[in-house]
């Protein structure tokens, strides 16, 4: 009897190994994926935009040295909850106007103090082993700035293209949406994106 209940927890332990668990940061800043917040939370802080009805909004320091890109849930959710965020030390939004914030961008940090300018190391150390590690060449991850693929060409913009770093630590679960990515560009955090969304 005691083989059998020894064995099936045995079998269970090992269906369980495969999973794997998000271990990336849940916070940036006042924006959480561990729980829903409201557009106009992030609104009052960030600033109200002069059109609403849209699904994704662009802000800038006032300094001009930290970019945040914040997007909704997909309709399906909820299109009132922030769905995802991307914070940047490069110029973001290249489609559209840019909105300048009095709010301090570069203070935004994970809620174990990881922001731009952050080591690799520094993430390493926070979060532990990625999912994986991404090459950044050629056209990847040019999605990272909003508006540089012209859809009625079908293709990238030919403007020069931000210097969005050499290499993604990306943390993510199959079993869940909730992924954290951190660009590097020599060895340093130039872009986090953190997100809830499909």
């Amino acid at each position: 009897m005691w083989q059998t209940i020894v064995l099936a927890l045995a079998l269970l332990g090992v269906g369980d190994a495969g999973k794997q668990v998000y271990t990336g940061p849940n916070a940036l800043g006042p924006f959480r994926i561990d729980r829903d917040i409201s557009m106009n939370s992030l609104f009052e802080k960030l600033g109200r935009p002069p059109k609403v009805a849209r699904d994704t909004f662009c802000y800038q320091s006032k300094d001009s040295h930290a970019f945040l890109v914040l997007t909704r849930m997909v309709e399906v959710y909820d299109d009132k909850i922030a769905g995802d965020v991307i914070l940047s030390d490069f110029r973001n939004c290249i489609d559209r106007p840019v909105q300048v914030t009095e709010e301090a961008l570069l203070t935004w940090k994970t809620e174990d103090g990881i922001g731009l300018g952050s080591t690799a190391q520094d993430v390493l150390t926070a979060y532990g082993r990625p999912s994986r590690e991404d090459k950044i060449e050629g056209a990847g991850y040019r999605w990272v700035v909003q508006g540089d693929y012209d859809i009625e060409r079908n293709r990238y913009s030919t403007r020069k293209r931000a210097e969005i770093g050499d290499k993604v630590l990306v943390y993510t679960s199959p079993h869940d949406l909730l992924t954290a990515e951190f660009g590097i560009r020599n060895g340093k955090v130039v872009w986090i994106l953190l997100s809830k969304n499909e």
